[in-house]
């Protein structure tokens, strides 16, 4: 019989506090809220902002340590008991009202082999069934506690090992994903200096469209195999390469949805509420109403416009109106003049950057392929029988 462990048993927590945005920005620890978690678990670097306001000792993540989300504002619950550990190497946190801090009272298991247990898929769903609230999602803390795992064996612990070199690829493509579109941007930034506020606008120089949505309650028009992006797609993503999306619509849900159908290589761009989030679709995508999506009239100018409005995001948001949510009008948009410089250096940068992206789109690529492999041996740590074989197996071929 498998010997299991209680999670009240192992760990406490320390739950954080709020904090004054007036101090975003300043000298100290990153904050650890919401949007440092991935949706169902991991460490989530792009967003990190420090903060100088009062940090005690006790509200403080250190590298290695783990801290997770017991809230989701979302019904989808993806970020409900979601866990993260501060990476080696990585910057000391701070927690915020929305988070707190695993402390292990135990050594019948350590860091990693219960960072990896609450990434299971059995665990995640523990905290969708224990959820509580309609609006906000939360999760009690005593239903928390009383999570049951297997106590660990040397399966087991293999296959931690396993799942953490696996971790570390991903980490170490994702470094190398940000140091190109880095380099991209810095080829942006030299180009446009000898570019021009010309006469021409966005709607002279690319074709500017949108999106709507079908009727969510006619289930003929959903699941079928037409990719349909939310502006949650993209502000998920770690990298701007949009491959595939949280929900898909049949031909009839297509046929009843005001979007084109468009092609691989759009500019997706958040327009509503969220302002300015960016993915280039990798297949031939259909959006909701909370996006404006720009194809160059001139194909080999696709990439200018992309660096271009990535660049003047600060300026769309000005344009923004809305009493319930900020939203940048598509009108307003395309009436927006555009940044020219001359055709051969247009082109020339397209041409780099063109293959910088790819370059960045293929390892991106590369990355989903391990976290689905990883995905798919997660659920062996919680099995009754897992076998040394059975972790090597699963995972032969991906490292």
């Amino acid at each position: 019989m498998t010997e299991t462990i209680r999670l009240g048993d192992v760990v406490t927590v320390e739950r954080g506090t709020t904090y004054k945005s007036a101090l975003l920005g300043q000298p100290g620890p990153v904050l650890l809220g919401l949007g440092t978690i991935q949706r169902h678990g991991g460490f989530r670097s792009d967003s990190l902002r420090t903060y100088g306001g009062e940090s005690p000792e006790k509200l403080l993540v250190r590298p290695g340590q783990l801290y997770a989300s017991l809230k989701d504002v979302t019904q989808t619950a993806d970020l409900l008991g979601a866990v993260a550990m501060v990476p080696a190497g990585g910057p000391t946190g701070r927690l915020t009202q929305d988070t707190v801090r695993l402390d292990l009272k135990s050594s019948a298991v350590d860091v990693e082999y219960l960072y990896w247990i609450l990434r299971t898929q059995q665990y995640r769903e523990y905290c969708r069934s224990h959820a509580t609230g309609t609006t906000t999602m939360g999760l009690p803390r005593d239903d928390f506690f009383a999570f049951e795992f297997p106590a660990p064996t040397t399966p087991r612990r293999v296959l931690v090992d396993l799942l953490g070199a696996l971790d570390d690829k991903i980490a170490a493509n994702a470094k190398a994903v940000r140091l190109l579109l880095d380099l991209a941007d810095a080829h942006f930034a030299s180009a446009v200096r000898k570019a021009n506020f010309e006469h021409l606008t966005f709607k002279d120089v690319a074709d500017v469209g949108g999106g709507g949505t079908p009727r969510t309650n006619i289930e003929e028009y959903w699941g079928g195999d037409i990719a349909w992006a939310t502006p949650t797609d993209v502000t998920a993503l770690a990298a701007p390469y949009l491959k595939r999306t949280s929900r898909m619509i049949t031909g009839e849900g297509f046929s009843a949805c005001a979007s084109a159908l468009y092609p691989a290589g759009s500019i997706l761009m958040t327009s509503r509420a969220t302002i300015g989030a960016f993915a280039i679709a990798q297949v031939p995508t259909a959006v909701n109403q909370g996006f404006i999506v720009v194809n160059a009239k001139e194909a080999r100018h696709q990439w200018w416009l992309f660096h271009e409005m990535k660049s003047r995001v600060q300026e769309f948001l000005s344009f923004a109106n809305g009493a319930t949510f900020p939203e940048l009008p598509r009108g307003r948009f395309k009436d927006l003049k555009v940044r020219l410089t001359s055709q051969e250096r247009m082109d020339s940068f397209g041409d780099l950057v063109g293959t910088t992206h790819a370059a960045a789109a293929t390892i991106t690529a590369e990355s989903e392929r391990l976290a689905a492999t990883r995905d798919e041996v997660l659920p062996l740590l919680m099995s009754s029988n897992v076998r040394v074989r059975d972790a090597v197996n699963s995972l032969e071929g991906a490292l």
